[in-house]
């Protein structure tokens, strides 16, 4: 007996071959969709990751930030915004000074209201100046003069003076790698020490690099000198500013560990001109009625 066929596998049979290949397509687009999105997704994935890894990696890495620090006024007491660094600069055979006293100078110049100013504008305060000690007085009064940029070049900037690492101009007197110091040429030095808050010898290590750029710090003694072969800035021994006890008092007695001082809410005040009289060198500057 002769059987019809089956309605399904006739039903089968009967599918038009664009269709079968239209159904193959789709699905194959299908995979490659799949496909594409987990490496989209994965993609997105690594970015976000290695993007939070950067941000922390950053924050982790930042230089942490440094004194000297501009004043508040909602703060009056905050700390290290009144640093101290002792300078002494030598040409030769001996600490380079002025009418003051030896190894010590008068402020350059003074705003209209006393206060140590910038030598190129004296109607701007200078935020690191000197009160006739040969003590680097930081007391920045804007961020371009505070923390990190509270550098050597910036106080010889304000005092209008020169410094690089093969000379400087100071005082009227400028010097570089082969001039004559005495009858041989001369080299730029420059070392730095830590005051121990002693009135002992202090310590002293030749440095490299420019000076100009170095970043001053609280209790610091910065010597530059100027000197004839087979002289060494460390056999010098203490500038002026540290013999004298002018870091000292300018520390108000403090050690370099303690360096929470009063912050003034005003700039210093200067009442003596950039030509006062000498003092003696022997007792305490009395040329302002800042604040050291």
């Amino acid at each position: 007996m002769h059987r019809a066929p089956d309605t399904a596998a006739a039903s089968l049979l009967d599918v038009p071959n664009d269709s079968r290949a239209k159904r193959k397509r789709a699905a194959v687009r299908s995979a490659k969709r799949s496909r594409h999105n987990t490496w989209w997704y994965g993609l997105t994935a690594i970015v976000v990751i290695a993007g939070i890894a950067l941000v922390v990696y950053a924050r982790a890495s930042a230089p942490a930030p440094v004194g000297p620090y501009l004043p508040d006024a909602n703060n009056p007491t905050k700390k290290d915004t009144h640093w101290h660094a002792a300078l002494g600069v030598y040409d030769c055979d001996h600490w380079m000074g002025d009418s003051t006293g030896t190894g010590i100078w008068n402020w350059p110049a003074a705003t209209p209201s006393g206060t140590p100013a910038r030598a190129d504008n004296t109607q701007v305060y200078a935020g690191l100046h000197s009160h006739d000690d040969g003590v680097i007085h930081m007391e920045p009064a804007v961020s371009a003069e505070a923390g990190r940029n509270a550098t050597l070049g910036l106080y010889f900037e304000y005092g209008g003076w020169k410094l690089s690492s093969t000379g400087f101009t100071f005082l009227g007197t400028t010097v570089k790698n082969g001039d004559k110091c005495g009858s041989t040429p001369g080299t730029m030095q420059w070392a730095l020490g830590k005051w121990d808050g002693t009135n002992g010898k202090q310590t002293y290590a030749l440095q490299t690099g420019n000076p100009a750029k170095h970043k001053l710090n609280q209790a610091e003694i910065v010597i530059l000198a100027f000197l004839p072969p087979g002289k060494s800035a460390t056999s010098l021994g203490d500038p002026p500013s540290v013999t004298n006890g002018g870091l000292s008092r300018a520390l108000g007695g403090q050690t370099p560990e303690n360096n929470g001082m009063g912050v003034p809410t005003t700039a210093p005040a200067v009442t003596t001109p950039a030509t006062a009289a000498p003092t003696p060198t022997t007792k305490p500057s009395t040329a302002t009625t800042a604040k050291p």
